[in-house]
């Protein structure tokens, strides 16, 4: 079994696949690895037939060509009206929590000056 390299009619690499030692490499592959001499992958890498050999980007080219800028969405101003009501609820939902916790304590005070007027 062998290991073909498939490149497109650009002849950029597209995908590799393993074949029969015996079978015939495709019109559009080769047996040639594209890695560099270190033994790792290239940038983007383009088949040249005349060297035989896989041509390739350098880091910094291949950052340039494929980095997508971030994009920081704004919020809509539905989603700010959101954000704004989910505060406010919060905001109240602890607020009843600390009236909550008054009412007991008078409550409390309440009963306990009941007691003490019998």
């Amino acid at each position: 079994m062998k290991q073909v390299y498939f490149y497109d009619e650009n002849k950029k690499f597209i995908s590799y696949d393993v074949i029969d030692d015996a079978a015939e490499v495709p019109a559009n592959a080769t047996t040639v690895e594209p890695v560099d001499s270190n033994g790792v992958g290239l940038y983007d890498p383009t088949w040249n037939e005349s060297t035989h050999s896989w041509d390739s980007l350098t880091e910094e080219e291949w950052k340039k060509k494929y980095t997508v800028p971030e994009i920081k969405p704004e919020p809509t101003q539905d989603q700010q009206m959101l954000a704004t009501l989910t505060k406010q609820v919060m905001q109240l939902q602890v607020a009843n929590v600390q009236q909550q916790k008054v009412n007991a304590s008078l409550t409390k005070k309440l009963m306990d000056l009941n007691k003490g007027g019998n």
